[in-house]
This record gives C-alpha cells, structure tokens and sequence, in this order.
C-alpha cells in the first residue's frame, strides 16, 4: 500500500533526495476508523533495531529501511515477540522519524514479497507519545456494538486544481436498505448506516460519477464492521460505466 499522491505531488517526489519522507496529497487525512478496519495488524511496539537494505546492482545506495519492533501490545490481530516492518527509500515512507527505544502505534498489512509488515506513510501510524487521539478512537471501536459511518468527498474532476460538487445527493443501498445525504459546500458528505456491504453512488441526471483514482476503498465494495468507517472519493467521469 502507498500514499496517496495527485500528480502534482509525484512530480515534486521526483526531485527530492531518496532519503525524504513521504509527501501526502489528498484524499486526507485517513481516518483512524477506516484504516484500522484495512490493517491486518494494528500495534503498540518499540523499535529495538534499524537495518538498511541495498540493492545488489548499487551496494552504494539503500533501496529500503528495516525495522525491528517488539510488540508490547495488540490492539488488532494477533502476534507476539518481534515483528519486522520493511519501508521502501522513496516517497511512500513514513512521515515520522524512526529513533532506537522509541514506541509507536503501528497500523500494518503484511507484503508476502518483502517476508515482513509494511505501513502506509501517509496513515495513522507514528510515535506513541503521539497518538492520543488514535488511541482513544480505538477504543471507541472495540467497545462499538452498532454500525457505522460513510465518509467521503465528490469532485468535479481529478485534474488540477482539485474542485468539488456540493449539493449532490449520495446513496449508500446494502442489504438492510437504502440510505441518502447531500454533500456539503466542501464536497463532503456523511452517514450513518447499520453493520453491512454497500455501494455508494451520487444520484444525479446527465452526469455520472467514478471511483477517484487515489480512492481509499472502492464506493461499490463498502463494508461496515460494528464502530467502522469508510472512506470514499469519487469523480466526474466522462462517460457513463459501460459505453
């Protein structure tokens, strides 16, 4: 998984040093919710050692950071002892400064490619001293026994500069029925609906509307765990689906 970036914010990655961290574009910022329902693990760990991985066609630059954690407490699947997090040198790196007997929250997803955990730079993770808020969201979660909430934003297109559509009408159908908002001046909308799948669509005549191509989740495969959330962006398309 990586950072969600515009154009614009690629092309300035292209120019900084391997060594920066991440450039986070929109659609921010994730949501604690959304992302610890899209995490496979989601931890409290410190970080015990830090390795550097180079690639054999250049010994002289480093292709990724490695790091060692000892997980002092779970809070999403389960795990024990130490984990290994991978972190490839490019922009897609964290936006925190990784410090030896440091703890931090970790919201991870496992790559089979790389044989360890990998973060979204541009997500909720970061030093634990830090995380106040996310925590106490998380908590909100696991105590939750209701459904949840649709969040998300509708733009006129995905070219720059960004701009939004306020005043459309959004459903959300699922199986237990059919729910309506209208998005605000800023393009935004909310919901809440029961526990359940989805698809989210904008209601509107002569102009039909996408999945954004830096969506978090996809607006027609929305599901919505007790105290979960979604996080949905979609565009103007050209054309209607299909033609």
């Amino acid at each position: 998984m990586k950072c969600c970036l515009y154009l614009l914010c690629a092309t300035i990655a292209l120019i900084l040093p391997q060594s920066a961290m991440s450039i986070c574009g929109a659609p921010q910022p994730r949501l604690v919710c959304a992302e610890y329902f899209h995490s496979q693990l989601v931890v409290e760990a410190t970080l015990v050692q830090s390795s550097k991985s180079r690639d054999k066609d250049d010994p002289e630059g480093v292709s990724a950071n490695v790091y060692s954690l000892r997980v002092n407490r779970e809070l999403r699947g389960k795990i024990a002892g130490t984990i290994r997090v991978y972190e490839a040198n490019d922009n897609s790196r964290a936006t925190f400064e990784w410090v030896s007997g440091r703890q931090y929250l970790l919201f991870l997803f496992h790559s089979p490619d790389e044989e360890s955990w990998e973060l979204d730079g541009c997500g909720n993770s970061g030093p634990l001293s830090e995380a106040k808020m996310a925590l106490t969201e998380i908590a909100t979660i696991k105590a939750a026994r209701g459904g949840g909430v649709i969040h998300g934003v509708v733009r006129d297109s995905e070219e720059l500069p960004l701009s939004v559509i306020p005043g459309l009408r959004i459903e959300a159908q699922g199986t237990t029925g059919r729910y309506s908002t209208t998005t605000n001046e800023k393009g935004e909308f909310q919901m809440d609906v029961p526990a359940g799948k989805y698809i989210v669509r904008v209601i509107d005549d002569g102009r039909f509307f996408d999945k954004a191509l830096f969506s978090y989740e996809d607006p027609s495969k929305i599901q919505i765990d007790p105290g979960g959330c979604a996080q949905v962006e979609l565009a103007k398309a050209a054309r209607s689906p299909g033609r």
